[in-house]
């Protein structure tokens, strides 16, 4: 994992989910958040972008390298795939964004739910910071891979153990890469990897669960929605604590959305989520 794309909040710093009004009921009501399969999210080329720039910077450093060794991490990458799903909740840094208010809050009707993201970071999860500027993602492949190489040749094993666990953190990194198309968003994404075990002549995803709150815990129930006829894998992570903790400092109302304050402070406030800051989105929408 290169150390840059690990993202490391200030001790107040808020980031914020976007989303429709069902889910903000959802997410309040239930004091959870749901991480879902990376590569079934809203854009199109989210599962190709990542690997675009691997190949990019495969071709750019082929002749330091050599073929041979690019190609014992590409069958890395792919093997990762037979062996866990990527999962994940997306946040912005910025919760009034107009973009984000059309494509991920119902077209601005729905809501930008603060979180405080240190509260937020004590789930099982890997925070990243996502990058989108493609010249420095290409950088950052080259020095990870260079990285790679000068420990293989000090180890001089032929891409045994330590080769595979080094390469294994590559698909983090291409989680953490996205097109430029979408800087505005300015993302922070939390990861969690389900894994494939096998089941009679096929495989099913378990979770075998991690460290929250400062102990271990169990894996969650793997659970499917359907997105176009196709099912899609997620989990669902209690973010109180077992309602010990209240991460949900802020709560936007998107610029669409007709509903009193009082009326959010009200419902938040009974089901206890207190002392939520409301306000109105500045976001000009017509």
């Amino acid at each position: 994992m290169i150390v840059s794309r690990i993202y490391e909040p200030t001790d107040d710093e808020i980031i914020f989910h976007y989303c429709d009004a069902n889910t903000f009921h959802s997410i309040c009501t239930n004091k959870t958040l749901r991480l879902s399969d990376l590569f079934s999210m809203n854009d199109f080329l989210e599962i190709h972008w990542g690997y675009s720039i691997w190949e990019k910077a495969a071709t750019e450093i082929i002749k330091e390298v050599g073929r041979e060794f690019l190609d014992k991490i590409d069958e890395v990458i792919h093997s990762f795939g037979l062996k866990g799903l990527i999962t994940a909740a997306c946040f912005s840094k910025n919760g009034d964004v107009l973009s984000q208010w059309r494509a991920y809050a119902d077209n601005g009707k729905g809501y930008a739910i603060g979180f405080k993201a240190k509260d937020i970071l004590q789930l099982p999860v890997r925070p990243l910071k996502v990058l989108y500027d493609e010249v420095e993602q290409i950088a950052e492949l080259k020095k990870i891979i260079l990285e790679i190489n000068e420990a293989e040749k000090l180890r001089g094993d032929k891409f045994e153990r330590d080769f595979q666990e080094s390469c294994g953190s590559i698909p983090f990194d291409l989680a953490a890469f996205k097109n430029p198309a979408f800087q505005e968003e300015q993302e922070i994404r939390i990861i969690h990897v389900l894994s494939f075990i096998k089941s009679n002549s096929f495989l099913k995803l378990v979770d075998t669960g991690g460290t929250a709150f400062g102990k271990k815990v169990d894996g969650r129930p793997i659970k499917f929605r359907m997105s176009d006829n196709i099912p899609v894998a997620f989990i669902e992570e209690d973010f109180s604590n077992e309602g010990k903790l209240n991460p949900i400092v802020e709560v936007i109302i998107g610029p669409k959305n007709d509903v009193l304050l009082t009326a959010i402070s009200v419902f938040l406030e009974t089901i206890g989520l207190s002392s939520v800051k409301i306000k109105k989105s500045k976001a000009s929408y017509r």
